[in-house]
C-alpha cells in the first residue's frame, strides 16, 4: 500500500510541475521546443535568430541545439535514435511531391555513415537536416509528445489505482487475461482520455496520437481508418466506454501494445503473486453493462464458453435460440 501511495504522489507533484496540463498530455512545437533548448544551453535570442536565419550551420553549439530540441520532442533517443514517426509531425510535404520520403532516407542513410556511433549530437543534427531540406517545410503547429518507458509504465500504474480495482482483478491482469474482464472497458476509456488517446469532444479516438506514441504502420492506414468509423457507427448510442472498447477491440488491440502495458503495470503493483485467495465474489465480479454488450453468454462463434452439464442445462431451460438472458451467476454457480 505504501508503494501506491508513493507513486500516487509522485505523479501527483509531476503534473504540478508541468504546469496547466490536462491529463497526462503534451503538446510541444518545433519552434518553442527549440528556444527551451536555447536557454539550457545559454544561447541568445539574437545568436539563435542568427542560426534559423542561417538554416542551421554545422557547428557545435548548433548540432547540440538541434539534439536537444528533437529529443525534447521524443523525436530522436541516443539509445533508439531516430522516431521517424514523430520527427514527421514538424514537417510538411508539398502536394505535389511524391519522393520526399525515400529521399530523406536516402539522405539519412548517406549522411550519418561516416559518423561513430556514439556521435548523438552529430546524428541527430545530420538527419534533421535531411528533413529539413528533403522532407518538406518546418512548421509551427503544436504536436503530440510520446510519453517514454518509464511516462507510460507511471500513466498506466496511475490508471489502475484511480480505477481501484479489486485485488483479483489486479492479479488476473498480471497474468495476461485483460480483454474479456469486466473492469477492462472503463479502465482502457480512463487510460485512453489520460493519455491524449481519446477525447469525446474531438471526435473519439485520436488516432494521430496513438500513431506518434506507438509508432505502428497500420495506424496510419485507411483501413484502420475505416476499422474505426464502422466500430462507431455499431455503438453510436452507447457510452464513451462502450464506444472506446469496441474500437480497441476491433481495431486497435493487435498494433497497439496497451494490453501488454496493463499486464506489466498490473504486474508491478501485485508483485509475484500468483492467487488472491480472495472469495468468490471477488474472483467473479459483477458483470457490468459493457461486459454484457460485448460478451453476451452461450457459445458464440468468436467465443468458447465452457460450462458444467449443469450450468449448461440451466441455459437451455425454457429458453428459444438466441435468447441470451442468462447472466454470469447462472453460468459459474
Amino acid at each position: 500500500m505504501q508503494t501506491l501511495v508513493t507513486i500516487a504522489v509522485a505523479l501527483g507533484s509531476l503534473c504540478l510541475v508541468q504546469g496547466n496540463i490536462v491529463h497526462y498530455i503534451f503538446y510541444k512545437s518545433f519552434p518553442s521546443t527549440l528556444r527551451e533548448c536555447a536557454q539550457y544551453n545559454e544561447i541568445p535570442d539574437c545568436t539563435l535568430q542568427r542560426y534559423i536565419a542561417d538554416s542551421y550551420p554545422c557547428d557545435e553549439p548548433v548540432k547540440r541545439l538541434i539534439h536537444c530540441t528533437l529529443s525534447g520532442l521524443g523525436a530522436w533517443d541516443d539509445k533508439d535514435g531516430l522516431r521517424e514517426h514523430v520527427i514527421r509531425n514538424s514537417f510538411k510535404p508539398t502536394p505535389e511531391d511524391t519522393c520526399y520520403l525515400n529521399r530523406t532516407r536516402e539522405c539519412i542513410k548517406n549522411a550519418v555513415a561516416p559518423l561513430a556511433a556514439d556521435d548523438f549530437h552529430g546524428r541527430a543534427y545530420e538527419i534533421f537536416q535531411c528533413y529539413y531540406r528533403q522532407y518538406g517545410n518546418l512548421i509551427d503547429d503544436d504536436q503530440s509528445v510520446p510519453k517514454d518507458t518509464l511516462e507510460l509504465a507511471q500513466l498506466t500504474q496511475l490508471s489502475l489505482i484511480i480505477q481501484n480495482l479489486p485485488r483479483c482483478v489486479l492479479i488476473q491482469y498480471s497474468k495476461g487475461d485483460i480483454l474479456d474482464e469486466p473492469h477492462f472497458p472503463e479502465l482502457l476509456l480512463l487510460w485512453l482520455i489520460r493519455g491524449g488517446f481519446y477525447d469525446a469532444k474531438q471526435g473519439g479516438i485520436q488516432l494521430a496520437n496513438l500513431s506518434s506514441q506507438f509508432g505502428h504502420p497500420e495506424l496510419d492506414t485507411p483501413q484502420t481508418e475505416q476499422c474505426i468509423r464502422a466500430a462507431e457507427r455499431t455503438v453510436c448510442d452507447e457510452k464513451e466506454a462502450v464506444k472506446a472498447f469496441t474500437i480497441f477491440k476491433l481495431c486497435l488491440k493487435d498494433i497497439t501494445p496497451i494490453l501488454r502495458l496493463v499486464k506489466d503495470a498490473a504486474k508491478a503493483l501485485v508483485g509475484e503473486e500468483k492467487s488472491c485467495g480472495c472469495c468468490k465474489e471477488c474472483s467473479y465480479p459483477a458483470v457490468s453493462p459493457v461486459y454484457n454488450r460485448f460478451h453476451p453468454p452461450g457459445i458464440r462463434t468468436d467465443d468458447l464458453w465452457i460450462v458444467s452439464p449443469t450450468a449448461y442445462q440451466r441455459l437451455h431451460r425454457g429458453r428459444i435460440q438466441g435468447d441470451d438472458s442468462c447472466t454470469w451467476t447462472e453460468l459459474t454457480t
